[in-house]
């Protein structure tokens, strides 16, 4: 089953409603499409970062890691992903351009093989409870009017992304607890802000209030921070979300007994088969991976698969209000009244691509 083509066609999307506040108003989101012989497809979503054009992104995708693809039998996997990943640690591509590739390829496989994506990797399940994840917001009441929210759509879990101030994040985090109660699973993102004096003091106040896991208290350039604080807190500390060399180098925070859990997605991870290669390392070590989005409605459509396929995950991101964050697709995903999602049955990824919409914000094309 030979690969002949690789398209990218870029559209203009309002950003997201996490990185509003920082970047520009609207980006740039990649639909990467790979075709195989007899016009079979696949299809992936690449995020252009920063409030950048996605021209970069997607020349990477079809100037210099299509060469390596086109041409090659769609079910030798692993070779195209090594070939494709032995260009990024050099700064020819970067991590998402592989993501894009390998997702859009494992979409075809399953297509192929009339499978859906969660039975080629694993099929351990057919569905996981997700988790309620906030933007930056403003006070601790519009916190806790949120978490409310999520509770009574059905969402069994709740993670907040809070101020970044070490003292107003334990008055946050007490305030939600206190009108979740006891039984909502709560999460603490604090993207990396804290030294390590204020992370131990929010972590021994946040295992107090039962957190069921602190995401990112510190950089995650500070492998022995991380080690300390682990060993020094019941509750489990996460990272590596977006640490360099993906698979790679989380093996050097497991080596280091660094993390008690690891994130992990397919945009971050080098794809599918990064993502379970990830959780293959996490699970020889004894260690869960945490769910971290997919960067886009398609690639979180992935995420679920792989996550359904896993022996040592829990829970699935989405991130609120989910509005913001869903678009150019015909249907999205949502927790039951369990607070559990469900992949698609369909072969590959399962996910219908709203055309109209992609053609109405088309900003440009490049195809091989």
């Amino acid at each position: 089953m030979k690969i002949t083509r690789i398209r990218t066609l870029c559209f203009g999307q309002p950003a997201v409603p996490i990185h509003a506040k920082w970047f520009s108003q609207e980006q740039e989101i990649l639909l990467v499409t790979v075709e195989a012989e007899g016009g079979l497809q696949g299809y992936a979503m690449a995020r252009a970062h920063g409030g950048q054009s996605g021209r970069g992104l997607a020349e990477a995708i079809v100037k210099s890691l299509a060469p390596r693809v086109v041409g090659q039998d769609a079910r030798d996997r692993e070779a195209i992903w090594q070939a494709m990943v032995s260009m990024e640690p050099a700064g020819y591509v970067p991590v998402f351009a592989v993501s894009a590739i390998d997702v859009a390829l494992w979409d075809l496989l399953g297509k192929a093989l009339g499978v859906p994506l969660y039975r080629m990797v694993g099929g351990r399940r057919n569905r996981i409870l997700a988790y309620a994840s906030s933007a930056n917001m403003d006070s601790i009441d519009a916190y806790v009017t949120e978490a409310r929210r999520c509770v009574a759509r059905g969402y069994k879990a709740y993670k907040l992304h809070p101020f970044q101030v070490a003292t107003k994040d334990i008055e946050l985090c007490r305030a939600v607890r206190q009108a979740v109660g006891p039984d909502v699973a709560l999460m603490l993102d604090v993207a990396k802000a804290y030294d390590r004096i204020d992370a131990l003091k929010v972590g021994r106040a946040i295992n107090e209030l039962g957190f069921t896991w602190y995401e990112e208290p510190i950089s995650h350039y500070d492998i022995e921070g991380h080690a300390q604080l682990s060993r020094a807190l019941d509750i489990p500390v996460v990272g590596a979300e977006t640490v360099a060399g993906h698979v790679f180098s989380v093996a050097n925070y497991l080596r280091a007994d660094a993390l008690d859990m690891v994130l992990c997605d397919v945009y971050w991870k080098a794809g599918v088969t990064g993502m379970v290669k990830t959780a293959v390392l996490c699970e020889a070590f004894g260690v869960k991976v945490a769910s971290h989005h997919g960067a886009s409605p398609l690639m979180n459509f992935a995420n679920l698969h792989v996550l359904c396929g896993a022996t040592n995950a829990d829970y699935i991101e989405i991130l609120v209000p989910e509005e913001g964050y869903d678009y150019a697709l015909k249907a999205y995903l949502a927790p039951d009244a369990q607070g559990f999602v469900r992949p698609s049955e369909a072969p590959g990824i399962g996910v219908e691509i709203d055309w109209d919409y992609v053609a109405a914000n088309k900003k440009f094309e490049l195809t091989t």
